[in-house]
């Protein structure tokens, strides 16, 4: 088996791995960046707040960022504390305006920019076997030849396990996601995200690059029927009692298929060893209503690479790395909760009342 030797090694290509290994790159170091190729579905992420901008600037990728083919959020529509529409202009924010994005793309590019800064991206179809001997850990893919030995593990996995270390989570809620994607007619159309508190959740939509555009409606796992014939059913049925979302809805083509996604809040119960530790989502997940999904993995993964770099020991650097996660959590649950009990007078369902009691 060929031994590949390398600095760092970091599972996972979303931004915050991604994020992690240019930044390592570009400070000097010898980084392979695991990219496990996706077998399934549509990844959800496709609304980016302005916020992105300082990550990427820090990064160096700004301007190739802008280059992409996505399209400027002119900012939001909200029905949410009252059932009067809420308008917010993306011009205010200092960051400029976020963006829409075809999420599988853009990953696809920060991969194509990691390798430019001078990562070797690697890509796995499985999930990798790490073991460690002496101060080295040893990564194979059963289906590759090679095996990478690196002293430093990054594993940026999202929800999904790593190889590496306990994978128990956490978790502040029973969050989930259908999604409903779908191809609507060519012409002017305002480009903002729409964001509806219902009945029984709450709702986004937005449209996206190449005249797509994406339907979300989400409420706790429990609370949907279980088989996915009737979720379908529900879903359509919540669509109905809404006024922003069913207005948008209505360019989409009928009886498009829907697809399901975790979304609760959720902490890592063990995020660092000896050698390792998991970045971005890995770490923590956050429900899409904090707009914190992609630009706060990005700035995660830029993060751990300046901690790396800059700091005289690496645990050290794992450990505040660690620290700043558990306090960034704990300040978004409070935030998370004023946010909801602004909503919650508004309705009698079970899905408020949980969230009106927190």
């Amino acid at each position: 088996m060929e031994l590949r030797a390398a600095d760092v090694a970091v599972v996972g290509a979303g931004p915050a791995g991604c994020a992690a290994a240019i930044g390592l790159a570009r400070a000097g170091c010898d980084v392979v960046l695991y990219d496990r190729r996706r077998t399934f579905g549509i990844k959800p992420g496709e609304i980016i707040e302005s916020r992105v901008r300082v990550s990427l600037t820090e990064l160096g990728i700004d301007v190739a960022f802008d280059a992409l083919n996505s399209l400027a959020l002119a900012g939001n529509l909200s029905s949410w504390d009252e059932e009067s529409i809420i308008e917010s202009d993306g011009m205010v924010s200092p960051y400029g305006l976020g963006a829409l994005i075809d999420r599988s793309s853009f990953e696809a590019w920060l991969i194509s920019e990691a390798e430019r800064a001078g990562v070797a991206a690697i890509r796995s179809e499985r999930q990798l076997q790490a073991d460690r001997s002496g101060n080295r850990w040893y990564l194979v893919d059963r289906q590759d030849s090679r095996c990478v030995v690196a002293p430093l593990v990054l594993q940026a996995t999202g929800r999904a396990n790593g190889p590496i270390g306990p994978s128990e989570r956490i978790a502040t809620d029973r969050l989930v996601a259908l999604l409903m994607y779908g191809t609507v007619p060519s012409g002017v159309r305002a480009q903002n995200l729409l964001i509806e508190a219902g009945e029984n959740g709450w709702w986004y939509a937005a449209p996206l690059p190449h005249s797509r555009a994406v339907v979300a409606f989400l409420t706790d796992a429990d609370l949907l029927p279980r088989t996915w014939a009737a979720k379908k059913e529900y879903f359509r049925d919540q669509l109905d009692l809404t006024q922003l979302i069913s207005a948008f809805a209505k360019a989409l083509p009928p009886d498009l298929p829907l697809v399901g996604h975790p979304a609760n809040s959720s902490l890592r119960q063990v995020m660092r060893g000896n050698g390792w530790a998991c970045i971005g989502e890995a770490a923590a997940s956050y429900d899409p209503l904090s707009g914190r999904g992609v630009p706060l993995a990005l700035s995660k993964g830029a993060a751990m690479a300046r901690l790396i770099v800059h700091g005289n020991n690496v645990s050290r650097a794992f450990e505040a790395y660690e620290h700043a996660e558990r306090a960034t959590f704990d300040d978004y649950c409070a935030q998370q909760r004023v946010t909801y009990r602004r909503a919650a007078p508004r309705f009698s369902s079970v899905f408020w009342t949980r969230r009106r009691n927190q």
